[in-house]
């Protein structure tokens, strides 16, 4: 099918044209009707969805002479989003019921960051990557200190806003050099230069930029070839750190704890999953299409930084009392599960598959326990793990579907969780060279049990506060039901997406 003009960019820009048309709607409607644009969003979904299936072809494909790819890869990324961001709409309905204003613009943000995100699962060109990070990142500012009035809510957006800006600079340098080393912002010019001379130098290669100023200042050849190849390991290492920062890699990830944490709950449950779902589509891309050409030892990398990053993250976790600050540690060992599957997705494709799943099991498991935590702070008024004490006796029900969500955070069958991680775990020890990731990822997998565990302790064993959950918002309780079915269906009939996976990936 061929493309033309701006179609291939028609669910991103169909996104901006929902997230205008939520603004004019929040402009022309009375207050009492604040929930129109709400609405609006959430079902304005559809058409970026419509488009997203009819841009779905199974070829790899670039279009705009290389700067933006579409495949079956980016389409599953992109659906998921989509339907995050849906989750996360319905779970905002009734958070945001007391502001008197800014209704229309949280939404518009959030549709605007989600674009961003789409584009950087199709993204092939430096430019287009680094516009589609600003994107994502500006809107989730914002939306982390979207509580004006509330002190942790401004600390969050700062830390985040200082944090981002540094990753930012970082990465936003490692891309000048990549560029004057490669003579083209397009990731296959690039990668196509550097494979003709080996993974390691780049010398050989008709000189770019920085080549050509190197021989000009009278630098001898050897030297060139030597500065060349350090310069281009400085910049991957540098893009990297970018990369790492957007998913909450250790030791990039001081962001995430004080931002979660600070954030409006519903903006929690979304950077917890959308900005890894876009920063790990990029990852994959870059790595399996890019990066062999200017990094031979980068899996050996990724496996470090894995290794850390679940340490790290379970670490960390068990000593936090407040469940949003323990959740997101949660999310950060989680991004070292996944990149386990990065690791190995570079010589078996079943690594790649294997995070596709991760994912679709790790969306309904994490907005599904930020639905929860919702659901008692909106009674009980705090985030502290201590206020679950006794929910087993107060609201039963909740607490036995929480209880389902840390099973499956933990990979405890029959839960989509387990399957993601068996997966996961399967590829690094079917691939024979990263059996010991495998065994790393199941010893943090032993050490997540203590924290989710000591929230279901609290739950069943703690005593009963004196208030009970007695206002149960549709959204965030339609949120919880789609999440537990989806939870349970991906774990108990695990074929089915396995299959699905398999056909159009």
């Amino acid at each position: 099918m061929p493309y033309s003009n701006l179609s291939v960019f028609a669910p991103e820009l169909s996104l901006c044209g929902l997230a205008i048309l939520v603004l004019v709607a929040d402009l022309i409607v009375p207050r009492a009707w604040r929930r129109v644009p709400a609405g609006l969003a959430a079902v304005g979904l559809v058409v970026p969805l419509y488009f997203v299936a009819r841009l779905w072809p199974e070829p790899l494909q670039f279009e705009f002479t290389g700067a933006y790819a579409i495949d079956g890869f980016s389409g599953a990324f992109k659906i998921l989003l989509l339907f995050a961001a849906f989750l996360v709409i319905l779970l905002s309905f009734d958070y945001l019921r007391k502001l008197q204003r800014g209704f229309g613009e949280y939404f518009a943000l959030l549709l605007f960051s989600l674009t961003g995100m789409m584009l950087l699962t199709g993204a092939a060109d430096l430019i287009v990557i680094y516009l589609a990070f600003e994107m994502i990142s500006l809107s989730c500012y914002v939306l982390t200190g979207y509580m004006k009035r509330d002190p942790r809510s401004n600390e969050a957006a700062l830390k985040y806003f200082l944090y981002g800006a540094a990753a930012s600079g970082v990465m936003l340098y490692g891309i000048s050099l990549l560029y004057g080393l490669g003579g083209s912002t397009r990731i296959m010019d690039i990668a196509a230069r550097f494979m003709a001379s080996g993974p390691t130098t780049a010398a050989a290669v008709e000189p770019a930029f920085l080549q050509t100023a190197l021989v000009q200042a009278g630098v001898p050849e050897l030297y060139v070839m030597r500065l060349t190849g350090l310069m281009m390991s400085l910049a991957v290492v540098l893009v990297t750190v970018g990369l790492g920062f957007k998913i909450a890699m250790v030791p990039f990830h001081a962001w995430a704890p004080d931002a979660y944490e600070g954030a409006p709950t519903p903006v929690t449950a979304f950077l917890s999953v959308a900005p890894k779902l876009a920063g790990f589509a990029l990852i994959l891309r870059l790595l399996l299409m890019w990066y062999p050409a200017l990094l031979l030892h980068w899996p050996a990398l990724l496996a470090s930084l894995a290794t850390i990053t679940m340490f790290g993250g379970n670490l960390w976790a068990i000593r936090q009392t407040n469940i949003k600050r323990m959740l997101a540690y949660s999310s950060i060992a989680h991004a070292g599960y996944l990149l386990i599957g990065v690791v190995v997705a570079a010589k078996d494709l079943m690594g790649l598959h294997a995070i596709i799943v991760y994912f679709v099991a790790y969306l309904f498991m994490n907005l599904g326990a930020f639905a929860i935590v919702l659901l008692v702070a909106r009674n009980m008024g705090s985030e502290e793990i201590s206020d679950f004490s006794g929910l087993y006796h107060t609201a039963p029900a909740l607490a036995a579907v929480m209880i389902i969500f840390l099973l499956s955070l933990t990979g405890i069958p029959p839960t989509a969780g387990f399957l993601g991680k068996l997966l996961i775990f399967g590829a690094a020890i079917g691939s024979g060279e990263w059996a010991w990731l495998a065994v790393v990822g199941i010893i943090n997998s032993a050490i997540s049990v203590y924290y989710y565990m000591n929230v279901a302790r609290v739950m069943y064993f703690g005593k009963a506060g004196r208030q009970q959950v007695t206002v149960w918002p549709v959204g965030v309780v339609t949120v919880t039901v789609v999440c537990l079915l989806g939870t349970l269906a991906v774990g108990l009939f695990p074929q089915v997406i396995i299959r699905l996976i398999q056909q159009y990936i």
